[in-house]
């Protein structure tokens, strides 16, 4: 089983890249940018009972292959205070299958970093590349994100929300070695009216020559089943 790391795993990691605009001071947290603390410290599932189950649809399309639907869902099985939560996954089936281990005291919605583990390791299968060297491309990106907000659609409703967008790649000194995702980005939607406030995770690798799209993922927030 794949453990998820912890908060403050998160954090260092996330402050080890250089900071536009950093705070400093003692508290590592302190030095996060505004989306680095939305994605790593956000309260992601205030108001979300144990016992509650998100649910999550991932859409997936790759040049000269078929598209597939897939799914996840997240477990809440207890609460440790207002913003820390036990949970337990089941993420996607078949060959795209990863099996998380039960996170205890977590801070955030565990389905960013899932759908971010999944991304990697098909990138990594793809190219020969490592799972780490992804890992932290990706994660030094967070330094310099665009932020801004946005609107989205959601059960007849529109909902006030934030786009999160990194680009990990672009100025990659071994980009020969993978070429293919030089332009790769990631888009992240966040809502405070959604269940988990995850709305959507959107990977796009664009076609070569910016022509279309090679490479097409989509995970997006189905529904909450509440506790019964």
């Amino acid at each position: 089983m794949l453990k998820l790391p912890t908060l403050g795993i998160l954090i260092v990691l996330a402050v080890t890249a250089p900071q536009t605009g950093a705070v400093g001071g003692d508290d590592p947290a302190a030095q996060l940018n505004p989306a680095q603390q939305m994605f790593f410290l956000g309260n992601h599932l205030k108001g979300v009972s144990p016992g509650s189950i998100l649910h999550y649809q991932l859409q997936g399309a790759t040049q000269g292959e078929a598209p597939f639907t897939d799914w996840a869902r997240i477990t809440v099985t207890g609460a440790a205070g207002a913003d820390k939560h036990n949970m337990e996954f089941e993420f996607l089936s078949g060959t795209r299958h990863l099996d998380f281990a039960p996170a205890a005291d977590y801070v955030g919605n565990p389905i960013l970093i899932h759908f971010l583990e999944y991304d990697i390791n098909q990138m990594a299968k793809a190219t020969g590349g490592r799972n780490g060297y992804f890992r932290n491309a990706i994660r030094r990106a967070f330094a310099t994100p665009v932020m801004r907000p946005t609107t989205i659609a959601f059960a007849g409703e529109t909902l006030q929300a934030t786009e999160i967008i990194v680009k990990p790649f672009v100025n990659d000194r071994n980009i020969d070695s993978f070429q293919i995702y030089q332009d790769k980005r990631y888009e992240f939607i966040f809502s405070d009216q959604i269940p988990g406030s995850v709305y959507r995770i959107h990977s796009v690798v664009p076609g070569e020559n910016g022509n279309g799209l090679f490479q097409e993922e989509t995970l997006t927030f189905d529904k909450l089943e509440a506790a019964g």
